[in-house]
């Protein structure tokens, strides 16, 4: 049986130590909301071998669950729009849901890396000059900047990520960033790149010095990706292939 996981409940995070990138997803949401009254945001089976943890309307499922039927019928009762996890997590309760699933590369850094040359203008933003051009390349809509920034902030201010930029001409044309990570992994998102900017290996530098810090910190990197372009600029700089990601998605419109 599903559960809901309240303050003093240690199970969760421990399960979710391992290095894997929902396990990071896992503890950055636990190390943000997890001591909260409220609303229940994370959840786990009996005996932790399965995990779930909201933000939004993204609900996030990692490890086993033995009662497919049961997940399934959680997610949809949960609110959720957006399902994330690896596929074989997710295969069967994606089956009794019916809902359209987006699949997507997972790609780890365990080996050596091969660094990327530092371009100028390489920098640590603040959150305010990276979110117009995140807004730009994903459609990130204006009203979700504030609760993006008071997440993000904290993170930086509490050493809990790390956001990177290259800006060129004047302004922000690339970014990147660890927004969740535990003790043994780091997920590094958000690669961007202003269209007018691309091909000059921007991205290719902001994820080496981001998977480099890592690393160096004993965690080890992972991208998620769904674009094949970018799984190539990770692969050579060392990332292959961990697993496979599905987003399964209440409206067909969503993702």
């Amino acid at each position: 049986m599903i559960k809901a996981v309240l303050p003093g409940d240690d199970s969760f995070i421990r399960a979710a130590a391992g290095p894997d990138p929902y396990g990071a997803i896992h503890t950055a949401r636990w190390d943000l909301y997890g001591m909260e009254s409220g609303p229940p945001r994370f959840w786990r089976t009996p005996k932790a071998e399965g995990l779930l943890s909201m933000s939004g309307d993204t609900l996030v499922v990692s490890g086993c669950f033995p009662d497919p039927e049961e997940l399934a019928a959680f997610c949809a009762v949960s609110g959720a729009k957006k399902l994330r996890g690896r596929s074989q997590t997710l295969k069967a309760a994606a089956k009794w849901l019916g809902w359209p699933i987006q699949i997507r590369q997972i790609l780890s850094a365990a080996g050596a890396l091969r660094p990327s040359v530092i371009p100028p203008g390489f920098c640590e933003p603040s959150p305010r000059e990276v979110y117009p051009l995140l807004q730009a390349v994903f459609g990130l809509p204006k009203e979700d900047f504030a609760p993006w920034y008071c997440e993000i902030s904290h993170k930086l201010r509490h050493r809990q990520g790390a956001l990177l930029g290259v800006r060129a001409a004047g302004k922000m044309a690339a970014t990147a960033g660890i927004y969740h990570q535990n003790r043994k992994a780091a997920l590094i998102g958000s690669v961007a790149t202003d269209p007018a900017f691309r091909r000059r290996g921007y991205a290719s530098a902001l994820v080496f010095s981001l998977a480099d810090r890592a690393r160096q910190k004993g965690r080890i990197p992972f991208v998620i990706c769904q674009n094949p372009e970018a799984a190539q600029v990770y692969e050579q700089i060392g990332f292959t292939l961990w697993g496979e990601e599905w987003l399964c998605c209440r409206d067909k419109t969503a993702g």
